[in-house]
């Protein structure tokens, strides 16, 4: 079997409903470390003052219930800029880069949305038009908004299209080749349908799990266990065999 052929067969193996629960990033449990990391730093710049989640879900309905009231032949750039904060927070602290001054340039790239809030609106447009890769190429060129984050705005102005980080694309096949460019997100869909069909799931509720499950046992850009004991031990064989494979 090629790496990705036995990847797929171990992973439509774990056990889903388990970790589909466990995702920190759609619970209702506290707001996880990274979370709250990302939402101090925006606030500290001056955006998301006024937003006061409790847990994970409280960003997921407010960026839905921003998204579902937005017209993009009418758009209202605040609320677009506020959708846009609002997954980056969303996303954890590695989803600072637009919120920090460059060396020389004296601002962010996020004070300086007006040069790119075009650019995320055609986006935007694309992704609702069901063109995720052109969505995912126009987002790209915003300046901080990397790979592993437009997906995040992908997943949140569809509802249909799950996120593609680093931590999925090594666990569906082996590295981070699915992400060198927009057109990767095509095989990443391939690839992700064929677990869900194993889980008589959602590509959407397939990615939480898998996100869920490689965050327990593994590092975020290799295959390679966590040293210590893991908080929880369900599945570990299959975690085992993955590195095996690896």
């Amino acid at each position: 079997m090629t790496f990705t052929t036995e990847k797929l067969a171990l992973l439509g193996k774990i056990n889903f409903s388990h970790w589909v629960a466990k995702n920190p990033y759609f619970s209702d449990g506290e707001l996880n470390r990274s979370m709250k990391a990302a939402l101090t730093l925006i606030k500290g710049k001056g955006f998301l003052r006024n937003f006061n989640p409790a847990n994970s879900i409280d960003y997921s309905l407010r960026i839905r219930a921003e998204v579902s009231g937005f017209d993009p032949l009418r758009p209202d750039y605040e609320k677009l800029l506020l959708v846009f904060d609002l997954i980056q927070a969303w996303g954890g602290q590695t989803g600072r880069r637009p919120y920090i001054v460059k060396k020389g340039l004296g601002v962010s790239s996020r004070q300086r949305s007006g040069a790119w809030q075009e650019v995320y609106l055609e986006g935007v447009k694309h992704a609702l038009r069901d063109h995720p890769i052109e969505a995912l190429s126009v987002w790209r060129r915003i300046e901080g908004l990397g790979a592993s984050f437009a997906p995040k705005h992908l997943r949140f102005w569809t509802d249909t299209y799950p996120v593609l980080d680093t931590r999925i694309s090594v666990l569906l096949c082996g590295n981070q080749r699915l992400l060198r460019n927009s057109d990767g997100y095509a095989e990443f869909m391939e690839l992700i349908k064929s677990v869900a069909t194993a889980f008589d799931a959602s590509v959407l509720d397939t990615e939480k799990a898998l996100f869920a499950f490689s965050q327990n046992f593994f590092m975020n850009d290799h295959l390679v266990l966590k040293k210590g004991a893991f908080q929880d031990e369900t599945d570990l064989d299959i975690a085992e065999r993955l590195c095996v494979s690896h």
